[in-house]
C-alpha cells in the first residue's frame, strides 16, 4: 500500500500520521512530500525519517504560493512514484490512521474501484459531527460497492473529490489529469471526468481536532490569537482495539462513520462537536486574517 503524506512545518504531526501507519497498515510504502518545512523541529524529524522513508522536497513553483501551499503540486508530482497498476492512499500531516487495516478493508476498497469504472477517488475519512444532520440527509448507502455517496448538488466539493482521499492512479492518468490549484477547482475537473466519489463504509483516517495551522505558509496575527483562543494543540486519537473496531465495522449502515461518536482524543477532553480549522466560527478574526493577508500581498 502506497502512503503519500503530505508536509509543511508540523513534525510532531507528521511524526504521529507516520507511526499510526504503521501500527495500522502491514509493510506500507510512505512516500514523504515536504513543502520546504523551515522550522527546526520539523527539519530534524524530517532528517531522521529521511534514513526510513523517501523524503521528497518539489522544486518550488508559483504553486507553493497558494493559500494551500504546495499540496495540490505535490500531489500531482506523488503520481510519478506510484508504479502502474497501483492505489495512491494520500494523507496529509495533521491526520491519522485510527483502525488496523484488515484484508476485507483491502477488499473493500478494491471493490468500489471495480464496482465503479468510472470512479478514481475513494474518500477514506470519517464525516464531521457537526455536518451530522446535512449527512443524514445526503449520503446515501450503496450495498453493493460498500461505500456512501453524495446526493447534494449545492455542495461546491466533496462530491467527486477530496484531497484526503484513495486514487487510481492508472485512471487519473488515462483521463490526463493534472491537479488544479484549489479544491473548488478540482472538484469541478473531476465532475467532467469521472463519477462520484465513494465515501467507505469503514473509513480509517481522520483530521485531528483543533490542530495549528498556515494559509498562504504564513501565520497572520488573527490565526495566531484563534489557535489560542480555540486551545489548539496535539491531540492524537487513541487506536481504536480490536473489540472496538470490530464493534464499529458491524454497525448498521444507517448510522454514518461520524469522528465523533467513534474515535476518542488521547489525554484531553475537547468540545464536540470538535474543530477542524482555528478560524472556524471565528468571524471577527478570519476577517481580520483575510485583510493582513490582502495587505501583504499588496505590500510585497
Amino acid at each position: 500500500m502506497y502512503f503519500c503524506i503530505f508536509s509543511f512545518n508540523r513534525g510532531r504531526f507528521l511524526e504521529n500520521c507516520i507511526k499510526s501507519i504503521e501500527q495500522c497498515v502491514e509493510a506500507p510504502v510512505i512516500l514523504i512530500f515536504d513543502d520546504e518545512s523551515n522550522d527546526p523541529e520539523t527539519v530534524s524529524i524530517l532528517k531522521e525519517l529521511s534514513k526510513r522513508y523517501q523524503v521528497i522536497q518539489p522544486e518550488k513553483t508559483e504553486a507553493l504560493t497558494h493559500k494551500c501551499g504546495g499540496l495540490y503540486n505535490n500531489m500531482q508530482s506523488s503520481l510519478s512514484y506510484i508504479p502502474e497498476g497501483e492505489l495512491v492512499y494520500f494523507v496529509q500531516d495533521d491526520t491519522q490512521l485510527v483502525r488496523k487495516l484488515s484484508e476485507q478493508d483491502i477488499n473493500d476498497i478494491e471493490r468500489f474501484f471495480s464496482e465503479s469504472p468510472d470512479a478514481a477517488f475513494l474518500h477514506h475519512a470519517f464525516v464531521r459531527q457537526k455536518n451530522r444532520s446535512h449527512n443524514q440527509k445526503t449520503m446515501e448507502y450503496h450495498q453493493d460497492s460498500h461505500v456512501y455517496i453524495r446526493n447534494d448538488s449545492n455542495r461546491s466539493s466533496g462530491i467527486y473529490f477530496s484531497a484526503l482521499s484513495i486514487a487510481r492512479v492508472d485512471r487519473l492518468k488515462a483521463a490526463n489529469w493534472v491537479f488544479k490549484p484549489t479544491e473548488k477547482e478540482n472538484e469541478l475537473q473531476a465532475r467532467t471526468k469521472f463519477s462520484k466519489m465513494g465515501i467507505m463504509r469503514n473509513p480509517f483516517v481522520m483530521w485531528l481536532p483543533s490542530v495549528p495551522c498556515y494559509r498562504g505558509k504564513v501565520k497572520t496575527l488573527a490565526l495566531t490569537l484563534a489557535e489560542k483562543k480555540q486551545n489548539c494543540g496535539f491531540y492524537p486519537f487513541e487506536i481504536l482495539s480490536d473489540e472496538q473496531n470490530q464493534a464499529f465495522k458491524a454497525r448498521n449502515a444507517k448510522i454514518l462513520p461520524t469522528a465523533e461518536d467513534f474515535l476518542t482524543v488521547s489525554n484531553a477532553t475537547l468540545k464536540k462537536p470538535w474543530i477542524t480549522h482555528p478560524l472556524q466560527g471565528q468571524s471577527l478574526l478570519k476577517w481580520l486574517n483575510k485583510l493582513e493577508l490582502k495587505f501583504r500581498k499588496l505590500t510585497k
